[in-house]
């Protein structure tokens, strides 16, 4: 697969790894020369880094990789049926179009036979018919997104349906958080392939390359109509270019329904291009583009609960991926956590702890000398697991949230609070030469360190500022009120 991975997508080395070109608004102000993404970042990289010789194949630490959504799910179908044909480790079937209903322990009259029973619908066909379809398994994984059918059965089971061991049924239900950039919308506006982009003073016009980033401002400076075409990079030079347009929901894009209403807003807007009827995009996209809906960018919410079994310890359910974590892409970690998930939990039923302590289970005090049974696992995995989950979402909230440059007056300020804090301890960093931690965002880059480890040393240098404002206001309150005050307190 991870050949594959490389073949299709661009590679990247940290943030540094890609090209930026900001494209100005006002289009007599020419185009500056493209530059590295975050160039220090890039330069470290570069410093006796093993993985040059990427991408060729076995060090694949600090590399990412620029991959669009529908490819990817290519891919993996793909892996599923190379994995189908090896015929090793059992056959993979992929089954489309269905929604699961209910999930439920089942034991035969005899006893022998534990199992859980997943029970789908149909959901693909036109037909009016409930069709339904069982399927048995002693280990169920729930990978269902963050909307996640298993995790509503789990919450919603009754009193007994699973081993009393367990977690409540309500820690099934998602905690809820709100960042600077949940409830986005956002919506992909179809550009040609190696489109042009007009530069001023008479230069030839800048090619665009699909592997590089492009920001291109508009205009528009206002709360409410303020915008910016981003394109992430993409492997095929030959493919329409999809842009990104991120928003707050009050934004007037959102009450434009029609093609020629949008392309005109659009026209004025963006004046660098030629957004007239027959120019760079054609009336069926415009069209196509402002009556698509777009979808929001969820809150950043966890699920407490990971872990089922049944009262045996036999059969059980485990949910990885969205269906315990969603969260804005703004950090980069959506895939890399849902990846971190199946890594955790097949340590777990390896008999491993989590990948942080990295400690084989002592296995000696059981009679048989099994590893541990699916129970013991899953408890394992529940426990272990579930504060890494935790520091991830707390990753999200605080990690890059105004990267879409979100255009309200409080917005605004915030994101001076917040590029402030960053440059802070970007500089406290450098000065102490590296006692005081960078960022969060700059740390989750790390691939030496887990979510919780990020969070901890974000988290010693909070304590450290407040500690020094403490100090600092203290010492200021003393000096200009005197003693007097102090000895006056009880």
């Amino acid at each position: 697969m991870h050949q594959r991975m490389v073949e299709r997508s661009v590679v990247s080395k940290g943030f540094g790894g890609t090209k930026l070109t900001i494209v100005p608004a006002d289009p007599a102000e020419p185009i500056p020369e493209q530059k590295a993404n975050v160039p220090a970042a890039a330069d470290k990289e570069d410093d006796g880094n093993d993985n040059k010789s990427m991408p060729s194949g076995e060090k694949a630490g600090n590399v990412g990789f620029w991959i669009p959504r529908h490819e990817m799910v290519k891919l993996m179908v793909e892996e599923i049926e190379e994995h189908n044909k090896r015929g090793l480790g059992g056959t993979i079937t992929l089954c489309t179009g269905q929604e699961c209903v209910s999930v439920v322990p089942r034991t035969t009259k005899d006893g022998e036979s534990v199992t859980v029973v997943v029970t789908t619908k149909d959901v693909s066909s036109s037909s009016q018919e409930n069709i339904t379809n069982e399927y048995n398994a002693n280990l169920v994984i729930g990978a269902d997104g963050m909307n996640s059918k298993v995790r509503q059965c789990l919450h919603n089971a009754p009193p007994g349906t699973w081993s009393s061991n367990c977690i409540k049924s309500t820690k099934f239900q998602p905690k809820q958080f709100t960042s600077p950039a949940s409830y986005l919308r956002i919506k992909v506006l179809q550009l040609p392939p190696q489109f042009e982009i007009p530069d001023a003073d008479g230069k030839p016009p800048l090619k665009t390359f699909s592997e590089d980033i492009y920001a291109i401002r508009s205009v528009n400076t206002g709360p409410r109509t303020f915008l910016s075409l981003g394109l992430l990079p993409m492997k095929d030079n030959t493919a329409v270019r999809p842009t990104n347009i991120i928003t707050r929901p009050d934004h007037g894009i959102w009450k434009i329904t029609d093609g020629k209403t949008m392309r005109e807003y659009f026209q004025q807007a963006f004046p660098r291009f030629n957004f007239q009827e027959g120019g760079l995009i054609s009336n069926q996209e415009w069209d196509r583009f402002a009556k698509a809906e777009g979808t929001r960018f969820p809150p950043c919410q966890y699920s407490p609960g990971l872990t089922v079994w049944d009262e045996s310890g036999r059969s059980g359910v485990a949910l990885v991926g969205d269906s315990i974590h969603a969260f804005s892409p703004d950090i980069g970690q959506g895939v890399n956590a849902g990846l971190m998930d199946v890594v955790c939990l097949d340590r777990a039923l390896s008999g491993l702890d989590d990948v942080e302590s990295s400690k084989e289970v002592d296995t000696s005090a059981t009679e048989n000398k099994q590893t541990t049974t699916l129970e013991a696992n899953l408890q394992r995995y529940q426990k272990q697991h579930a504060p890494e989950i935790a520091a991830l979402i707390r990753l999200a909230r605080f990690g890059a949230p105004y990267q879409y440059k979100q255009p309200h007056r409080a917005d605004r300020a915030l994101r001076l609070v917040w590029t402030a804090n960053v440059a802070m301890r970007l500089l406290l960093n450098k000065v102490s030469f590296g006692v005081i931690q960078p960022p969060c965002i700059i740390l989750s880059q790390n691939e030496d360190l887990t979510f919780r480890q990020v969070m901890r040393r974000a988290d010693r240098t909070t304590a450290l500022l407040k500690t020094i404002v403490l100090a600092g206001l203290t010492l200021w309150a003393k000096r200009r009120f005197g003693l007097a005050l102090f000895r006056a307190l009880p």
